[in-house]
């Protein structure tokens, strides 16, 4: 089954390691999917219905394989795309996903050797809370800005070029039914040790164009 395929009724329950095994092999702990359709209401109350568009958030265990990290460690890449609606007579509407630039990458503490980043300055981030009393730790970590982010790791690497182009992904096409071009938002590598490291990434995608 497919997550996008009607349901009957407003909602229904599965267990996830029953519907989709596949995720497993991925190493994926969570998927959020959203889609909507733009609807406009004219003054003379007739509906236009634009484009479909939708988001895509995965989070999956990314092990170390043999490497040692001395202590916590973030780092991640955002990028920037404007959304433009082309009308065309024969087709529909199509969509276009334009690189905007404006690349912003990070790395905090110590990372794993499967990130690259070009560091331009060093600062300082500090982690504190005393939720759990006055005995919890205080973490201080280096804190570098920079560009050139690349990944090499599982699930999903990353490059450079994902601020330009979309990435055609099919690893999906058994779990959930959307287009197999989807463009990377976000993408953010953390540890918390003794904690499997985690990867996080946003996808935009469209089913028009």
């Amino acid at each position: 089954m497919a997550i996008l395929q009607p349901i009957d009724g407003q909602c229904e329950c599965f267990i996830a390691g029953n519907l989709f095994p596949d995720l497993a092999g991925l190493g994926i702990i969570s998927v959020n999917l959203r889609v909507n359709t733009e609807v406009t209401l004219t003054d003379n109350n007739i509906v236009l219905t634009g484009p479909t568009v939708g988001d895509l958030s995965i989070t999956a265990y990314a092990p170390l394989s043999g490497e040692t990290l001395p202590c916590p460690g973030r780092a991640g890449v955002s990028f920037n795309w404007d959304r433009r609606n082309e009308c065309d007579s024969g087709s529909g509407i199509i969509v276009h996903f334009i690189p905007r630039g404006g690349v912003k990458a990070f790395r905090d503490g110590a990372i794993t050797n499967k990130i690259s980043i070009t560091t331009i300055n060093q600062n300082i981030s500090v982690s504190a809370s005393a939720a759990s009393g006055p005995f919890t730790p205080v973490i201080y970590l280096n804190h570098y800005d920079g560009y050139n982010f690349s990944y090499t790791g599982v699930p999903i690497s990353v490059t450079q070029q994902d601020s330009q182009q979309a990435k055609n992904l099919d690893i999906f096409d058994n779990i959930i039914n959307i287009p197999g071009t989807l463009y990377l938002q976000s993408f953010s590598w953390q540890y918390d040790p003794p904690n499997i490291p985690t990867v996080s990434y946003s996808f935009l995608f469209s089913f028009d164009g």
